[in-house]
């Protein structure tokens, strides 16, 4: 069976998946750990307490930096996913700062104003469709 991770912070839950599996009956729902000294409860606890280690260092480092944060933000710290999400419209923005840079060498001033046209027009419909200010 997959075991799966749950941090619990100021009322906010994420989950992640360990990536490691064990035999249903060796687990011990109290502990959160795999009972016996067979090597696989072994190995498998070594890499349990790692990912708690892990998981810890991750939330010392957020309150290290003096600001509000919930479980998800531990999750993402810890699994390496903080600042790499990349978002709908970042991306067009980004796409149209390197078109501005081109324009005059291989783009025309023309093909920049219609990609500014359809990050305003993007941007209306996500709000107006999902309600969110991005995607």
């Amino acid at each position: 069976a997959p075991i799966m991770g749950r941090i619990t912070l100021n009322r906010t839950m994420a989950q992640f998946s360990c990536k490691l599996s064990c035999t249903p009956g060796l687990w011990n729902a109290r502990e959160s750990r795999l009972n016996g000294k067979s090597r696989e409860a072994v190995e498998t606890n070594e890499k349990i307490e790692r990912l708690l280690l892990a998981v810890h260092s991750a939330f010392n480092s957020l309150m290290e930096r003096k600001r509000d944060f919930d479980a998800a933000a531990v999750r993402d710290i810890f699994q390496g996913n903080a600042g790499m999400q990349m978002t709908l419209l970042k991306l067009l923005d980004r796409h149209n700062g390197e078109m501005k840079a081109r324009v005059g060498v291989d783009r025309a001033p023309t093909t920049l104003s219609t990609y500014l046209f359809t990050y305003r027009t993007l941007s209306e419909f996500i709000k107006a469709k999902f309600k969110v200010p991005d995607l």
